[in-house]
C-alpha cells in the first residue's frame, strides 16, 4: 500500500518515509514538487485517488477532504478520527 498526505501535513511524509513506509504528498505525486503552497482543488486529489483504484490511501487533516473521501468511498486515514480513538482506547 502507498499513501499520500494532504498538504496540511506535507511534514508528515518525509517521516513516515524515514520509518520505511511509502508515503509521498500530494503535491509530490500530483504536482511533482514538495511546494505545498500550490493550491489544489479538492476534487482533483479525489480523482486522483479514483484512478489509483485503491492502491493509495490519503493521509488527511482536511474535513472537506475527508468528506470527498468518505462520499467516494476513497481510502483515507483522518487524523483527528485517529488520534480520537487512541485516546478513547487509552483514557488517562
Amino acid at each position: 500500500m502507498r499513501y499520500m498526505t494532504d498538504a496540511s501535513l506535507a511534514d508528515m511524509a518525509l517521516e513516515l518515509r524515514q520509518k520505511g513506509i511509502d508515503c509521498q504528498t500530494c503535491h509530490k505525486l500530483l504536482r511533482n514538487t514538495e511546494d505545498s503552497r500550490i493550491h489544489i482543488p479538492d476534487g482533483e486529489i479525489a480523482q486522483f485517488l479514483r484512478e489509483a483504484n485503491g492502491s493509495i490511501t490519503l493521509i488527511v487533516m482536511d474535513h472537506d477532504l475527508a468528506e470527498h473521501c468518505k462520499f467516494g468511498k476513497l481510502l483515507h486515514i483522518r487524523v483527528q478520527d485517529t488520534v480520537a480513538d487512541c485516546i478513547l482506547r487509552n483514557p488517562a
